[in-house]
């Protein structure tokens, strides 16, 4: 079973690079540099990366939420581009949403007790608890939360720009 909760996580992150791969080079340069190293937990047993992949989760989520309030103007000039396809976005936020479900739930197995375990059944209940999330248990994880929220903000840039740019 650990093995699955790792593939999970590994998936959602090939997916990441699958789809800034296809972006122009010089924006793919951006996102590979971007500093992913702020977790301030030690990620020295499957507890504690479950519960960083968890954390993980919710900031792509809100940052997910936060693009899907945007009006078609605003993504544009979020994006650069100069036409949207709403259709192509749509599908990529729901395909989103969907390994996000799969990869939260892989690491909320077995974590009764543990830093932001609540448990989902839908993509319903994982988008009301990734709005009310903040990831500031701690001074080091609000640390985190401020880095890992512009990291996820600019890997989701990057997914949408190639939702509207490829057909």
């Amino acid at each position: 079973m650990q093995w699955q909760r790792m593939a999970a996580i590994l998936l959602l992150w090939a997916g990441v690079c699958r789809l800034t791969g296809a972006a122009d080079a010089s924006n793919s340069v951006v996102l590979a540099n971007m500093d992913r190293t702020g977790w301030p937990d030690a990620l020295n047993s499957q507890a504690n990366v479950d519960t960083a992949s968890r954390a993980e989760v919710l900031m792509f989520g809100k940052a997910l939420l936060a693009s899907e309030r945007l009006d078609e103007q605003s993504l544009k000039q979020r994006l650069g581009v100069q036409e949207v396809k709403l259709k192509s976005v749509r599908q990529v936020r729901d395909g989103l949403w969907d390994r996000l479900l799969i990869t939260y739930r892989s690491a909320s197995q077995n974590c009764d007790g543990e830093p932001f375990c609540p448990r989902v059944r839908n993509v319903a209940d994982l988008r009301q608890l990734a709005a009310a999330f903040t990831g500031e248990i701690s001074p080091a994880h609000a640390v985190w939360a401020s880095k890992s929220q512009t990291f996820h903000e600019q890997a989701l840039n990057e997914q949408l720009r190639v939702a509207v740019l490829v057909p």
